[in-house]
């Protein structure tokens, strides 16, 4: 009986009368640990539909009212936005609001300890872009770049894993700071939901 050593596992086998490798009668079964590699997203919770409504902004920041004016900020920092859909304050989404606790006194979540080293900074947006490229297709290193990946960061940061092209809306605030360290040269900014 031959030991297979070229991976991490053993996984015996034994040759037939031809010299062909097969498997034994007394074979253990294959660990399915060992092809965990290949299988992305295998251990990533899949969010309940539940989740996924409070993924999002309160009900009644669908209003109309929102757009040209911030008066639906409650923490003082978010800028009119050009959609409904982005216009939303981090006061209003739980999730923002659960990482905001963990560093009380803070109105806004700009303004946490934590908001600019995880997404601002540019030596970890360029490390959470090297894992980004382990699934997605290569970005040419521009303010674009770093905002994309500043986005992600700060979703994976107050959601955790939403799960592959899920997508919510982030906070005005945290966008308009996003976008004040990494500018467009135009000022012409895509926006939520126009991708």
């Amino acid at each position: 009986m031959a030991a297979n050593t070229d991976s991490d596992c053993s996984v015996y086998s034994e040759e037939n009368s031809d010299g062909e490798v097969g498997s034994s009668s007394f074979e253990e079964p294959i660990d399915e640990m060992t092809n965990l590699g290949t299988q992305p997203y295998l251990f990533e919770p899949e969010a309940s539909s539940d989740e996924e409504s409070a993924a999002g902004r309160s009900p009644e920041a669908t209003d109309q009212d929102r757009l040209g004016n911030n008066d639906w900020c409650n923490c003082g920092r978010c800028p009119p936005m050009t959609t409904i859909a982005e216009s939303v304050c981090c006061q209003e989404i739980p999730q923002v609001m659960t990482v905001l606790e963990e560093d009380p006194g803070k109105p806004c979540i700009t303004e946490h300890n934590g908001f600019q080293p995880v997404c601002l900074h540019p030596s970890v947006l360029r490390t959470a872009y090297y894992v980004y490229l382990q699934q997605y297709e290569e970005l040419p290193e521009t303010n674009r770049r770093m905002r994309y990946i500043g986005y992600r960061q700060l979703a994976r940061w107050c959601w955790g894993w939403l799960g592959r092209q899920v997508r919510v809306p982030l906070p005005a605030c945290a966008v308009q700071k996003i976008r004040d360290t990494y500018p467009e040269e135009d000022g012409a900014y895509q926006g939520f939901g126009m991708a």
